[in-house]
């Protein structure tokens, strides 16, 4: 009887770890459940809600993140701040700038207004340091809402994930043919409304 116990506690540890550094880390990534089904620009039909895959281009010189130095044109953060107080406050903050799709049949023009999803495996950990070594996950955290009264002893850790120029990305939004600004960047299409996320495989 002891000799189970032991082992569905060990079980129990090991779930609960799981869970613990899929929260932390995001790990996986992905859009979700797929209840669009995946499609060409080329056979999106009229306007609507696709979901579509291809390789980014960005439009100008991508911002550069200043945990990891990577180019990106959408980002995916988890912030865990903890200033010895409390339990860790974990926070999350996703960013992207518009950029094109080229999914082999066509172009488009992905607008990342603000109200859009990121959802990305988050890859890199920043070395762990204090808050006022890193203003600008400070400027981040005070947006969301987080306070701290002794930012040189708040301990950080930033986890992120990126979407660089050249890698393979899965969007989900509107469809709609072209305006003149998509048609002078070359794109066939626009996509707004937008989740972004990874390309699977």
């Amino acid at each position: 009887m002891a000799i189970v116990l032991v082992a569905a506690a060990v079980l129990l540890g090991v779930a609960a770890t799981v869970l613990l550094l899929r929260r932390v880390t995001g790990a996986g990534g992905g859009l979700g459940p797929r209840r669009v089904p995946l499609t060409t620009l080329d056979a999106a039909g009229p306007p609507g809600v696709r979901r579509v895959a291809g390789t980014v281009r960005a439009l100008d010189a991508p911002p550069v993140s200043e945990a990891s130095g990577r180019p990106y044109v959408a980002r995916d953060l988890r912030i865990a701040a903890h200033d010895g107080s409390g339990p860790v406050s974990y926070r999350g903050a996703q960013s992207a700038c518009d950029f094109l799709l080229d999914d082999g049949t066509a172009t488009a023009l992905v607008r990342a207004e603000a109200g859009g999803r990121v959802a990305l495996p988050r890859d890199f950990e920043a070395p762990r340091t204090t808050l006022d070594q890193v203003p600008w996950v400070d400027a981040l955290l005070r947006a969301g809402g987080y306070r701290n009264g002794s930012p040189a002893t708040c301990r950080i850790r930033v986890y992120e994930g990126v979407l660089s120029p050249g890698d393979r990305a899965e969007v989900v939004g509107h469809v709609e043919p072209a305006d003149a600004q998509a048609r002078a960047l070359g794109a066939a299409f626009v996509v707004h409304d937008v989740r972004v996320g990874a390309a699977p495989g």
